[in-house]
């Protein structure tokens, strides 16, 4: 496996969880649009929002949430597949760099104090350890 395969292969989990955000923002927007609109009483007659769509809406916001369950099952498989693929590297802090940001999505100065070495350092066991998963891959 390439480089560049191997950084799509990690980067996998990341991806998912910025379409699951975009999914769940959608639904949540949706579902704001489900509130009673704004009511004003310097008229004679009350005014609400038009309730015509709302059915349209309320089928939308259950596909995106069905749409959001599913992908999060994928994501739960994508990081048992990746964690896996990760523990079979020799280097324990490879293994570590590459579960902490990679899996657990920690910036490199939190994945630097978990090893306690240099953010530098820290990026260096990433290289590494994105090479020797590509070779093992």
């Amino acid at each position: 496996m390439t480089l560049d395969e191997t950084y799509d292969f990690l980067m996998q989990i990341r991806r998912k969880e910025i379409i699951i955000r975009r999914k769940e923002t959608q639904r949540d927007e949706l579902r704001a649009c489900l509130l009673p609109g704004a009511i004003r009483y310097d008229r004679d007659r009350v005014q609400s929002t038009p309730t015509d769509k709302m059915a349209d809406v309320i089928v939308r916001v259950d596909e995106l949430d069905r749409e959001i369950e599913q992908l999060r099952r994928e994501k739960a498989s994508l990081v048992i597949e990746i964690s896996d693929a990760i523990e079979t590297l020799e280097d324990d802090y490879e293994r570590t760099v590459l579960t902490e940001f990679y899996i657990a999505r920690a910036p490199m100065t939190e994945v630097a104090d978990a090893i306690n070495y240099s953010v530098r350092r820290a990026y260096h066991f990433r290289k590494m350890g994105v090479t020797h998963l590509g070779e093992v891959l």
